[in-house]
């Protein structure tokens, strides 16, 4: 598989494109429920198409290491960046980096205060973060409000796409960073404006599994 965002920059994973790919070529096959296994820039991923139309994806091991995330902020814990101190706009966030294939920067409090998703200027700091001189591939950037250990809202600002209703490798990214801050447990809702997803770390092998719906919107041709 292979995307191109909407500023024909192409990256190297998309979770809710692999879900959106496992449904339609079991819907081309009239395919039975099975696994697939799908190549892409991040390396193989195992979507599997569920019995009640869900879509779950082994999503692989996450990345913590800071330079190969990459990120230049100075790493907190081991070699990982967590809650690391990064100003953006006069303010103070604190970042965890992670790594599903793409880069992922990950915020849950601003000048020492939970984010509140609604009170976000998103399309004011969102580019700030990506472009930012410490993520020199650039960054996907998650903004993550805690409702319970079980249950986040998160917006994300997309490298090389801007505001989107949903990121998958982002809500991965997401729940890794609130383990490893301690907020979230490793199974969590995640709810974002596209909907929610399910997203599990599982201890047992290290691996990130999202489950998520998938569905035919329209179909047509097109000529070029």
């Amino acid at each position: 598989m292979r995307i191109y965002n909407s500023d024909g920059s192409e990256p190297e994973m998309c979770g809710n494109g692999i879900r959106c790919l496992a449904r339609f070529v079991a819907d081309v096959d009239k395919a039975a429920p099975r696994k697939y296994k799908i190549h892409t820039l991040a390396g193989l991923i195992q979507p599997e198409l569920l019995a009640n139309g869900q879509v779950c994806v082994d999503m692989g091991e996450p990345i913590l290491d800071g330079p190969s995330v990459p990120t230049t902020l100075a790493p907190t814990k081991g070699k990982t960046v967590v809650e690391q101190d990064l100003a953006v706009e006069g303010k103070t966030y604190k970042m965890t980096c992670v790594s599903m294939g793409n880069p992922h920067a990950v915020t849950y409090s601003v000048d020492g205060k939970p984010i509140k998703v609604d009170e976000l200027d998103i399309f004011t700091i969102g580019p700030k973060f990506e472009k930012n001189t410490v993520f020199p591939a650039k960054t996907n950037t998650e903004f993550v409000e805690v409702l319970t250990r079980s249950h986040v809202r998160m917006v994300v600002w997309e490298r090389g796409a801007g505001r989107t209703l949903a990121c998958g490798t982002g809500a991965c990214a997401t729940v890794v960073a609130g383990v490893l801050e301690g907020k979230v447990d490793r199974s969590c809702r995640v709810d974002l404006p596209g909907g929610p997803l399910m997203i599990e770390w599982r201890e047992s092998d290290n691996h990130i599994y999202m489950t998520g719906p998938a569905e035919l919107v329209f179909a047509g041709a097109v000529h070029v």
